[in-house]
């Protein structure tokens, strides 16, 4: 095991030492692979090092370029529930990568993604601190609350059924999104959720 943040976890679950055995691996659930600690020194990292968690339903890749290998170590797994790529670069052609992700809900954080560019069908994708344009992806909710939003339309013409949005873009964009037949849910500054149904009959 040569990747840092993973041997971090692992050495708080058990004791610190040079091996794990297969059945500590396997109750391992949720696992950050991050390239840069929070002096922003790099860390150690090897993706070949997901290949001894067969468990993981939460994986976060943090700081980290993604490239083919590390998309093909990403996508061999199929128990995924969550995945997050936050301060992430995409350093060569990717794309085709995501539509092979086995996930139900996709998370992307201040990362250099084209999100025009990332297929699949995922119950949930959240964005926060990203661009968003025309989303080539589809699911039942987007969760855009986190996000500047500079075209409303991008977002009510997604291929999503439910729309998160903070109180402050319902303000702003209320107009707009009553001509939407889009379910909408207001995330107010509190963090409680408020529903809204939005329909073009009324």
């Amino acid at each position: 095991m040569k990747t840092e943040s993973i041997l971090r976890i692992l050495e708080s679950l058990y004791s610190k030492r040079d091996s794990f055995t297969k059945e500590e691996l396997d109750r391992v659930t949720t696992l950050i692979i991050n390239r840069i600690d929070y002096d922003g020194n790099f860390l150690s990292v090897d993706f070949k090092d997901l290949d001894s968690f067969d468990n993981i339903e939460v994986l976060t890749i943090d700081g980290c370029m993604l490239d083919c290998f590390v998309m093909e170590k990403i996508i061999n797994h199929s128990n995924f529930k969550k995945v997050v790529f936050r301060n992430c670069d995409v350093v060569e052609d990717v794309y085709d990568y995501f539509r092979k992700l086995n996930t139900e809900e996709l998370a992307f954080i201040n990362s250099n993604i084209d999100l025009t560019k990332v297929s699949g069908i995922y119950y949930r994708v959240y964005l926060e601190t990203m661009k968003i344009g025309c989303l080539d992806s589809s699911g039942e909710i987007l969760d855009v609350s986190h996000c500047e939003i500079e075209e409303i339309d991008d977002v009510l013409t997604s291929f999503f059924n439910t729309i998160v949005l903070s109180s402050r873009q319902y303000n702003a964009y209320e107009n707009v999104i009553k001509t939407s037949n889009k379910r909408i849910v207001i995330m107010k500054d509190n963090g409680q959720f408020v529903d809204k149904e939005v329909r073009l009959d009324g």
